[in-house]
């Protein structure tokens, strides 16, 4: 059979002995989702990455390129549709790299992260977590506070304002985005309405919603600076019974209808004499632990997320909470002996996680319990199992969808020292 007839029939994936040639057609069925939000199949023995697939899937696909021990490939042909997929709403899904999973309807969307939870603490922390991982989920749409729209302008003067297309640096242009918060979103139609408020210089705009309103920040690479931004203007929100402000650029959690289930979620009834908040930002955690403990110390390395937080305290009458801008590391190092021995400590560290030597030095604080705010199921895995071979165990764990449509998940860990206190 020649290769013009494979293509036209499809090659079925059964065998070891299968050959696979990129630019050939195979039918699949794509078995589940893997973190990142392609869908898996199988080729023979080799595994196939497939984009914007759904489990149960039975799909023609087209082989764009090869790898030692799988396989990348797009969809040629749905076949046989999975009863989990669905006509995404946005016209430009697929196209604009901003979402992974609008094709999925939102009960499949959370079944498929608690999955990459479980996978990931079972194959990269050798964690055979024995009960169900619950995802809670959020509004669908509507719900994020925080985009950084991109600006491109080509030689004949047009001007495109939207996201990176799928895998790449150039601008798919997107009139309205249904993943924003109305009041974002508003503000994004206004810029392709009056294109002239944009400086000709910008490549990008940040919206920043707050409670009262949306702050529009137009940059370009030689001001994309933390510092410059944060000078620009301060949003406001309140959540859990506090006011927060943060700058343009500060870290603060983005979905805005989640966010006070996250607080609880990592908080819970948690109480005692000394707490500790690692990666503190502007005071998201460590404000509320002020309600629950006698002390809290609040560690950051960002000055100007420090800087807010500090304000947070001062705006809110807080005066039990200390903060010390400072790396995570270092306070670890060089100051945390000369606190008492915490009750509990939270740690939220960026998508790198925390690292070895982090856990090595907070474990010898010896907190009774410690909880991990991730969001990265990888880096989750790898830092939780240095924690129980050192004399932990993981009570509980919950993920919450902070990011709807996308392959992302927050994840809450609970666990407590195994030794005495």
């Amino acid at each position: 059979m020649n290769t013009a007839a494979q293509d036209d029939i499809g090659i079925p994936a059964t065998g070891d002995a299968v050959e696979i040639a990129v630019g050939n057609l195979y039918d699949v069925t794509i078995e589940k989702l893997v973190y990142g939000g392609d869908g898996l199949a199988h080729i023979g023995s080799r595994a196939v990455f497939v984009p914007y697939s759904a489990a149960g899937d039975k799909v023609a696909v087209r082989i764009t390129s090869l790898a030692r021990n799988y396989a990348r490939g797009f969809i040629e042909r749905l076949t046989e549709p999975s009863p989990v997929r669905r006509t995404p709403p946005c016209p430009v899904f697929g196209t604009c790299g901003g979402c992974q999973l609008q094709h999925l309807e939102y009960p499949a969307q959370l079944e498929a992260k608690s999955a990459f939870l479980r996978e990931s603490l079972r194959r990269i922390g050798g964690i055979d977590w024995p009960h169900e991982i619950e995802v809670i989920g959020s509004d669908e749409f509507g719900y994020r506070s925080r985009a950084e729209i991109k600006i491109e302008r080509d030689d004949a003067g047009h001007t495109r304002i939207g996201y990176f297309r799928a895998g790449t640096r150039e601008v798919c242009e997107v009139e309205s985005c249904p993943i924003l918060l109305p009041a974002a979103n508003r503000e994004l139609q206004r810029l392709h309405a009056e294109k002239y408020l944009i400086p000709s210089d910008s490549t990008r705009v940040y919206l920043t919603a707050g409670d009262e309103g949306v702050i529009v920040t137009p940059a370009n690479g030689a001001s994309a600076r933390a510092s410059e931004f944060d000078a620009l203007g301060t949003a406001h929100q309140h959540i859990g019974g506090i006011d927060y402000a943060f700058g343009i650029r500060s870290f603060f959690q983005s979905n805005r209808s989640l966010v006070e289930e996250l607080v609880r979620a990592s908080v819970g009834e948690m109480q005692g004499a000394v707490a500790v908040d690692l990666y503190a930002g502007v005071g998201l955690f460590s404000l509320q632990l002020s309600r629950r403990f006698e002390h809290v110390y609040a560690i950051e390395s960002d000055r100007f997320a420090a800087n807010h937080g500090i304000e947070n305290l001062r705006a809110n009458g807080i005066v039990n909470v200390r903060y010390e801008a400072i790396s995570v590391e270092a306070w670890l190092k060089y100051k945390s002996a000369a606190i008492p021995r915490p009750d509990f400590v939270l740690l939220d560290p960026p998508r790198a996680g925390a690292g070895r030597k982090v856990i090595e030095r907070l474990v010898s604080l010896a907190p009774k319990v410690i909880t991990y705010v991730s969001c990265d199921p990888a880096t989750l895995a790898r830092d939780l199992r240095d924690l129980l071979d050192r004399g932990y165990s993981l009570r509980s764990i919950t993920g919450l969808d902070m990011f709807p449509q996308t392959f992302h998940v927050e994840a809450v860990a609970h666990l407590s020292a195994d030794f005495g206190f």
